[in-house]
């Protein structure tokens, strides 16, 4: 399976599934009016007694993120296997896969910690001793560690919520299939990786020349009404563009796992 084959997919099932696409941007769009009263709009301060209201609210929609998270999934995989899908078992789908991504989100996340801790503190220990060369030596060393780590496990762990709907595994046994699917060979996913990422740059760029629109006509809108269509484009683009990576990297999970048993 080539990478552009897989994104050529992801649109195709995109194109099946503008229920579920619907769906999500109306998840999307609560979310983010949700926190619209607490944000500051562009070029205000930032209200500090904005903060715990924010907070919670946005970990809140994590939570319920994941939720849809494996809804999605779930819906997304029967469009592939048999080019269909039944809205209705999403919540189904959601609450079957919410404790197993949960904890594979945990672990990731734990993961990224400790890199981020052990790298901190390398660089704490040996910046009191001014000197340049163990300096430089030490950044060297946890460039290197991000890196590696980096290529090796968090780009891999992308596949890893795959293997737990596809494969029906706990989250450690996800991980570990992630793992081996993703390393055979690693410089696809890589630039499967590179290529949505690609997607979604290039979907910025025509949100920044919407908001370019939005921002010209502004003064002929009611207040408000410019930041709220900014809003529902914004989901729109991410809603689409969310199924369409979910769909790429799933085709290309599936793929790969079949290659691997044979």
């Amino acid at each position: 399976m080539g990478v552009i084959e897989a994104i050529r997919k992801g649109f195709g099932v995109a194109a099946k599934s503008m229920s579920l696409i619907a769906v999500l941007f109306v998840f999307n769009l609560a979310g983010n009016l949700a926190t619209m009263p607490f944000t500051p709009a562009p070029g205000a301060p930032a209200l500090p007694q904005a903060a715990m209201p924010l907070l919670f609210i946005s970990l809140v929609f994590i939570i319920l993120s994941i939720f849809v998270q494996g809804g999605s999934l779930g819906l997304v995989r029967d469009v592939i296997k048999e080019g269909k899908m039944k809205l209705g078992v999403m919540l189904g789908y959601g609450t079957k896969y919410f404790v197993r991504l949960l904890t594979l989100g945990v672990i990731i996340l734990l993961f990224t910690v400790i890199v981020a801790l052990v790298s901190g503190l390398l660089i704490a220990i040996t910046a009191p001793l001014n000197n340049a060369v163990i300096t430089a030596i030490v950044v060297a060393a946890v460039i290197a560690v991000v890196l590696v780590a980096a290529l090796y496990f968090f780009i891999p762990f992308i596949l890893s919520p795959y293997a737990v709907v596809c494969d029906d595994l706990g989250a450690i046994d996800a991980l570990k299939k992630g793992i081996a699917v993703g390393r055979r060979p690693f410089v696809k996913v890589f630039t499967l990786l590179a290529l949505v990422i690609l997607l979604v740059l290039i979907a910025l760029g025509v949100g920044f020349l919407v908001g370019l629109v939005i921002g010209l006509v502004s003064a002929l809108l009611p207040a408000g009404a410019a930041r709220m269509l900014m809003l529902v484009v914004s989901s729109v683009v991410n809603s689409y563009l969310g199924i369409v990576a979910t769909a790429s990297f799933m085709v290309y999970y599936l793929a790969k796992k079949e290659a691997l048993v044979k």
